[in-house]
């Protein structure tokens, strides 16, 4: 009986160091993988594919009242052509800065031709470019907080109009914060 005691005491204690020896292999993969689940209460999900993601983008950027922060690898403006869709989501980003929405935009300094740095500058928007060290291929809209676009498209001719793309739109506020927070970390670097 004593054998029997042991050996479940043994197999109990043997557990139990097991699972604390996994919440901490755990907690250090965590600080180097970052966060890995989001627990979402109540969100929405939009699948957006080609040609959908000007008229969402559009529309989001109408719509916000407090905040845009932007990422983008590419955010094209062709002054020849007023009407393009590269063009409108210039044009409503300035539009949105001068009804008081802070927007705000993160780029990369590789792709300079006919790029809206100038342009959106000149309006008075916050907008950089990258370090040189560094490219910002990311593709990240945070509308007020609360809403998240991302996905493949660029902000260019051919990815507005002619290549294949899929995005998501997330309306979730735990998800709009972890973005935020990587927003904030680019913005500050």
């Amino acid at each position: 009986m004593k054998v029997g005691k042991r050996f479940l005491l043994g197999f109990a204690g043997g557990i139990l160091l097991g699972a604390i020896l996994g919440v901490l292999a755990m907690s250090l993969f965590q600080e180097q993988l970052g966060p890995s689940i989001i627990c979402i209460d109540k969100a929405s999900l939009v699948p957006i594919s080609d040609r959908g993601y000007f008229p969402a983008v559009i529309r989001e950027i109408q719509v916000a009242q407090k905040s845009i922060h932007i990422v983008a690898f590419e955010l094209k403006y062709y002054p020849g052509h007023q009407n393009s869709n590269q063009n409108k989501i210039v044009n409503a980003l300035v539009d949105a800065h001068n009804r008081g929405v802070d927007v705000r935009i993160i780029m990369d300094e590789y792709s300079k031709k006919d790029n809206a740095y100038k342009f959106l500058k000149e309006k008075g928007i916050g907008i950089r470019y990258d370090s040189e060290d560094i490219t910002t291929h990311a593709k990240l809209i945070i509308i007020d907080g609360k809403t998240v676009i991302l996905g493949s498209t660029n902000f260019s001719y051919y990815g507005l109009e002619k290549n294949h793309e899929t995005d998501i739109l997330i309306d979730a506020e735990q998800v709009a914060e972890y973005f935020e927070g990587y927003f904030e970390e680019l913005w500050e670097a």
